[in-house]
């Protein structure tokens, strides 16, 4: 780790595992993002000055390559080419909305995932990526529908069940948070979001120990895709203890 991923279909990814994004589930907007790009490297080979003309799969290497050395400006010039050589590309699609993502060019990001959705409408990552845009932008309703119909093709979808708990405890609808968190849980029991956002959830509820041993089995277990969710878990705990 970091290594390029293959998404769900076995497709090249943009990142390091795993290709989606897992937002961290703090109310009132307060939101960490634990993104996979947190881990980039930036060692390797430099990166051609040109690509081939016409070569799509050549912009698709050289935009990966450049993101995994942590240049999102070159990736985005590579996969913006690649998209304008082959508009009906998912793959391009799809990476070029990863990396606006990274880069926090939230509308761009949008309007590529959602290509990819007028391409392949059950594209399940897409879906997911998409909600998270969504979430990020506060349109809560949108990230909720863009996570529900991820799990309408694969309900067995652990991070999911955990993005939709996200985006349910972000809008204040603790009952929905709860049970998208506890199906995330028995599909995952290995997956730290989860625990976080169960952390919170149980502190917003006030059920002190429950938050206290959420937050301890995070740290446990995690950090997850973001090393700084460790900081936060142990400030809520500190918090916790001194009550």
């Amino acid at each position: 780790m970091p290594e390029i991923a293959d998404d769900q279909k076995g497709r090249p990814a943009l990142v390091s595992k795993p290709t989606r994004w897992l937002p961290m589930a703090i109310p009132a907007l307060a939101i960490l993002l634990l993104l996979a790009v947190a881990v980039i490297t930036r060692e390797g080979h430099d990166l051609p000055a040109s690509v081939p003309s016409g070569d799509v799969q050549a912009h698709i290497a050289v935009g990966s390559a450049a993101l995994k050395q942590g240049n999102a400006v070159r990736a985005i010039q590579e996969f913006e080419a690649a998209v304008r050589l082959a508009p009906d590309s998912r793959d391009a699609h799809f990476l070029l909305g990863n990396t606006y993502l990274q880069h926090g060019e939230l509308e761009k990001a949008a309007q590529a995932y959602q290509r990819v959705l007028q391409l392949e409408p059950r594209d399940v990552d897409a879906h997911a990526n998409l909600g998270v845009v969504y979430y990020q932008m506060a349109r809560l309703d949108e990230a909720i529908a863009e996570f529900e119909a991820g799990l309408a093709i694969r309900p067995d979808d652990a991070s999911l069940h955990y993005l939709l708990g996200a985006a349910y405890l972000q809008a204040g609808d603790l009952r929905n948070a709860r049970k998208s968190f506890e199906q995330a849980k028995s599909l995952d029991p290995n997956l730290p979001e989860v625990y976080f956002g169960l952390g919170m959830l149980s502190k917003l509820e006030g059920r002190r120990e429950e938050a206290i041993a959420n937050f301890e089995h995070f740290l446990k277990i995690g950090p997850g895709q973001d090393p700084r969710a460790k900081d936060e878990a142990e400030r809520e705990l500190k918090e916790l203890k001194e009550q």
